[in-house]
C-alpha cells in the first residue's frame, strides 16, 4: 500500500507547500479546551506489505493499526495459487484516514547547527463552525525559540510558545515557531491544536547536523588467541587538527566472527552512492558471500537468510534495467553506446553464485556470456569494447592482461552451464589460460600480478605457483600483518595534509586476490597474516572504500575465514582509552552478536586486551566533521554562484583532475543549503555526465570521467523551507574505484548568510524594523 494525497488545503507531512495566512492574535481564548488524546508521530511512506493465507471460503482477515497520517491509503492485492496460478486485484481500493480538525508541520529534512528555523503548522478545520484555535509548541532543551522584542532585538528562550487563530470552517491556518536548534542529532518538535470542540497534536523529528562534511574511519584490532591465552595491543588514533568542534564521536564494537561485521552491516556497507550498474552490485554480491560462509559454518539463521535473499532479489531485479538487447551490461544501461566487459564479467559471475539462493534466469547468464565469447580477440585475450570504469584493473601496459584474467574468473565460475554455450566457455577458458601464461612472465603490476595466479590457480594451472612466489615476495610485511601497496609519487606538499589510516582501495582489492589465492590453496598458515590486514581495513559500517574493494575483501575474507572458523572458542575482550573501559564476552553462542559501546570523547589511542581461546575481532570507528580541505586533493573543485538570493540560487560547479590523463568514474556530490531543493531537470548537462540523483540534502553527478580540462555543471535551487543564517555548504568530488582521489571545497551564499527569520518568513511575527 501507498499513500495517496492529503485532503483539501492539505500541507504535506514535509517540507514542501506553505499555507501563507495573517499573523494570529495573541488573545486569550473564552471556554475550556479540549484535550489531546493522542500525539500523532508515526507517518510511513508506505504501510502493510503482509502475505495472509486465506481460509476455504476465499476471505482473509487482516486486523491493524492505521498509521497517523491523514492520507487516503491505496491498496493493492495479488494471490498465488498451486492449480489457477497468479491472481491480481483488478481494481484497487481506498482507505480514507480523516479527522475533521487536526495540525501538520512544515520543516526541512535537515537543518544545520546555528541556522534558525522557522516550523509552519497548519490548522485544518473541517468542522461545521469556525474555530478559535490555541496553538502550542511545547518547550524543550533540545531547541531555543526565537522572539523579537520592540525594537526588533532576538531573544533566545527555553518556554512554551504559544499563539491563538481563528480558523474558518472548512479552511486552513498557518502559524509559525521560529526556533534555533540546541544541540546535534535529531531533535523532536511537538505541536498542538485545541479549540473547545477538537484538539491534535503532532511530533515529528528535524535532524541538526554538524557544520562542514563528514568524515570517519575505523581502526580494527584482531584478537587471535589460537596459539596463546594472553593478547594485548594499543593502537592510536588520530584526528586532523580543524575538527568541528563537538562533531567527533567514537564506538567500539567486538564480534566473535571475521564476518559479523559485515553480517550486522547488509543494508549500510558503504557510506556511498549506487547509482550505476556495477554499484548496484553492492546490493547483491555481499550478500552472496556472506550467505554461502554462513551456511559452510552452520550459522544461517532464517533471519539473516531472508535479509540476505530479500538484497539479492532486489540487486537482481534492478540490475536487469542495466542490460543492453545484446546481453552485455554498462555502467548506465542503454545510456552508453555498448556494453562493457568488465562489468558483464562481474555480473555474469555474481549471478552465477547467487543461483544457490534466489531465482536467476540462466538465459540472462548465457546472453551476456556469448557477448564476451563473441569479443575474444584470437590470441585468447578479450578487449574493453566500452568506456574504461575502474581504471587501476583495465589501465596500463597490462590492460589486456588484467581484464583477460577478470573474464577468466568469471567463465571458471560458470564452467557448468548446460547447453551449447558450454562448449564454447570450455574452448574460450582454454584459449584465455594460454594467454595468461604467455603474458605471466612479463607483467611487472602487482595488481594485475595477484589477479592473474589467483585466476590461473582457480583454473588449476600448476604454472602459476612460481609467479605466485614472486608475488609474495613483494608484500609488505608490518606489525605482523602482510599486504600488496601500489606505490605512488607523493607530491613534497604531502605534509600538509591529514592521513587518513583508511587502506587505498587498490592496495586492499591487490591483497584481496592474494588471500583469495591462499584460499584457493588451502592454505591457512600462509595466508593468516594476509587476512588480518584485510579484516582489519574495514570502514565502521562493514565494508570499505569502494564496491570493488568490498566486493572483493567480502569474497576473500568469506572464503579464507571458512579455514579459521571454530565451532567452540570463548573470549574475554576488555577495551580501555582515557576515562573508558568496557569488557565483552564473546564465545560461540553470540559469535554474530554485534556488541559495542560509545566513549566518551575521541581518544588518542586505544587498548585492546584479551584473555581466552579462540579468534575475536574489535573494531574502533571514527566519526567527525571538517570545515575544510584535510585530505590531499587530487581534483580542482570551484563553486561560483551566479545567482544568490534569498529564495533562489544558480550554482555553477567546475572541476578537473590534477594529474594526467584523466580520472576513472567520478561522483561529484553538491551540497545544497537547509531549505532549499534542486530541481534535477535545471541541471545543464555536459556530455560526459550520465546520471543524476537527489539525496538528502545532496544533489549527485556521475560522469564518465574527468580530465585536466574543467567540466562544469550549473542548477538551481529553490526555496521550500524557512531557514536563516544559513551555513557554508560543501562541494565533493572523487574518483568511485580510488575515492582517496578527492577533493572538497565550500561555497557561502552571502543573502542567506545575512538573512533573518523575519526576511525568509513573511507571515512571521516580526517589528518592520528587522524585515529587509
Amino acid at each position: 500500500m501507498f499513500h495517496g494525497p492529503m485532503p483539501a488545503l492539505g500541507g504535506g507531512m514535509g517540507g514542501g507547500m506553505v499555507v501563507k495566512g495573517p499573523q494570529p492574535p495573541h488573545a486569550p481564548l473564552n471556554g475550556d479546551l479540549q484535550e489531546v488524546e493522542h500525539v500523532r508521530s508515526v507517518f510511513p511512506e508506505t504501510w502493510l506489505w503482509s502475505n495472509a493465507t486465506v481460509s476455504a471460503d476465499g476471505t482473509a482477515t487482516l486486523t491493524t493499526t492505521v498509521p497517523d497520517t491523514i492520507t487516503s491509503w491505496v491498496t493493492s492485492a495479488f494471490a498465488i495459487n498451486p492449480t489457477t496460478g497468479l491472481g491480481v486485484a483488478p481494481t484497487a481500493a481506498k482507505l480514507r484516514v480523516f479527522r475533521p480538525f487536526f495540525v501538520t508541520l512544515n520543516l526541512p529534512y535537515s537543518v544545520v547547527r546555528g541556522e534558525q528555523v522557522v516550523i509552519q503548522a497548519i490548522v485544518f478545520n473541517y468542522l461545521p463552525t469556525d474555530q478559535d484555535v490555541r496553538v502550542s509548541m511545547a518547550q524543550s532543551q533540545d531547541y531555543f525559540n526565537l522572539v523579537h522584542d520592540a525594537n526588533g532585538q532576538e531573544d533566545l528562550r527555553h518556554a512554551d510558545q504559544v499563539q491563538n487563530v481563528k480558523v474558518p470552517a472548512g479552511e486552513g491556518k498557518s502559524v509559525f515557531f521560529p526556533i534555533v536548534p540546541a544541540r546535534l542529532g535529531n531533535v523532536e518538535a511537538v505541536v498542538s491544536a485545541q479549540s473547545t470542540q477538537a484538539a491534535d497534536a503532532v511530533r515529528r523529528q528535524l535532524l541538526v547536523e554538524a557544520e562542514g562534511v563528514p568524515k570517519e574511519f575505523g581502526v580494527s584490532v584482531l584478537v587471535d588467541l589460537k596459539n596463546t591465552t594472553t593478547f594485548t595491543k594499543t593502537v592510536p588514533i588520530s584526528l586532523p587538527p580543524n575538527v568541528v568542534v563537538d562533531s567527533s564521536r567514537a564506538r567500539v564494537t567486538a564480534i566473535g566472527d571475521l564476518m559479523g561485521p559485515t553480517v550486522n552491516g547488509l543494508d549500510s556497507l558503504l557510506k556511498m552512492p549506487t547509482g550505476c550498474g556495477e554499484q548496484n552490485m553492492l546490493g547483491m554480491a555481499p550478500d552472496v558471500f556472506v550467505s554461502a560462509y554462513l551456511k559452510a559454518t552452520n550459522q544461517l539463521s532464517g533471519d539473516i537468510a531472508e535479509k540476505a535473499i530479500r538484497f539479492m532479489e532486489h540487486g537482481y531485479q534492478r540490475e536487469l534495467t542495466y542490460q543492453h538487447k545484446d546481453g552485455s551490461f554498462s555502467a548506465f544501461g542503454d545510456r552508453d553506446p555498448s556494453g562493457s566487459m568488465w562489468l558483464t564479467a562481474f555480473v555474469a559471475k555474481t549471478f552465477h553464485q547467487a543461483k544457490p539462493y534466489i531465482f536467476i534466469d540462466d538465459d540472462v547468464i548465457s546472453k551476456s556470456i556469448d557477448w564476451m565469447l563473441a569479443k575474444q580477440k584470437p590470441d585468447g585475450s578479450f578487449p574493453e569494447p566500452g568506456r574504461v570504469i575502474h581504471k587501476n584493473m583495465q589501465g596500463g601496459a597490462s590492460n589486456g592482461t588484467g581484464l583477460t584474467a577478470f573474464v577468466l574468473i568469471a567463465l571458471l565460475e560458470n564452467n557448468d552451464l548446460q547447453g551449447s554455450v558450454s562448449q564454447r566457455v570450455s574452448t574460450a577458458t582454454t584459449e584465455a589460460i594460454k594467454y595468461l601464461k604467455g603474458k605471466l612472465p612479463t607483467v611487472t603490476d602487482d595488481y594485475i600480478l595477484a589477479m592473474t595466479v589467483y585466476a590461473l590457480t582457480l583454473a588449476g594451472d600448476t604454472g602459476a605457483a612460481s609467479s605466485f612466489s614472486t608475488l609474495v615476495s613483494h608484500a609488505v610485511v608490518k606489525d605482523g600483518l602482510r599486504y600488496w601497496h601500489k606505490v605512488t609519487t607523493k607530491p613534497t606538499s604531502t605534509s600538509r595534509y591529514w592521513h587518513s589510516p583508511a587502506a587505498v582501495s587498490s592496495d586492499v582489492e591487490m591483497t584481496a586476490y592474494a588471500l583469495l589465492t591462499y584460499a584457493a590453496k588451502n592454505d591457512f598458515i600462509g595466508g593468516l597474516d594476509v587476512m588480518k590486514w584485510v579484516a582489519s581495513k574495514r570502514n565502521p559500517h562493514g565494508g570499505y572504500a569502494s564496491t570493488q574493494d568490498t566486493v572483493l575483501a567480502l569474497q576473500a575474507l568469506s572464503e579464507f575465514a571458512r579455514l579459521a572458523y571454530s565451532k567452540s572458542f570463548n573470549i574475554e575482550v576488555s577495551v580501555t582509552a582515557a576515562s573508558f573501559a568496557k569488557r565483552f564476552s564473546v564465545n560461540q553462542n553470540n559469535a554474530l552478536v554485534l556488541q559495542s559501546a560509545d566513549l566518551p570523547s575521541v581518544p588518542s589511542s586505544v587498548t585492546v586486551s584479551a584473555t581466552g581461546s579462540g579468534i575475536a575481532l574489535v573494531e574502533i570507528g571514527v566519526f567527525f566533521n571538517v570545515e575544510a580541505e584535510v585530505e590531499e586533493p587530487t581534483f580542482e573543485v570551484k563553486v561560483n554562484l551566479v545567482k544568490d538570493t534569498l529564495n533562489l540560487l544558480e550554482i555553477e560547479t567546475c572541476a578537473k583532475w590534477l594529474s594526467s590523463d584523466s580520472s576513472g568514474m567520478a561522483v561529484q556530490e553538491v551540497g545544497i543549503p537547509s531549505g532549499f531543493e534542486v530541481d534535477l531537470e535545471s541541471i545543464k548537462q555536459p556530455d560526459v555526465l550520465k546520471r543524476t540523483e537527489l539525496q538528502d540534502r545532496k544533489v549527485i553527478l556521475y560522469f564518465d570521467e574527468i580530465g585536466t580540462i574543467p567540466v562544469c555543471t550549473t542548477m538551481t535551487a529553490q526555496r521550500t523551507g524557512l531557514v536563516a543564517k544559513s551555513k557554508p555548504v560543501g562541494v565533493r568530488v572523487y574518483d568511485y574505484y580510488e575515492p582517496e582521489n578527492q577533493a572538497t571545497t565550500f561555497y557561502e551564499s552571502t543573502s542567506l548568510k545575512n538573512s533573518s527569520v523575519c526576511d525568509v518568513c513573511a507571515d512571521c511575527d516580526c517589528p518592520a524594523v528587522r524585515r529587509r
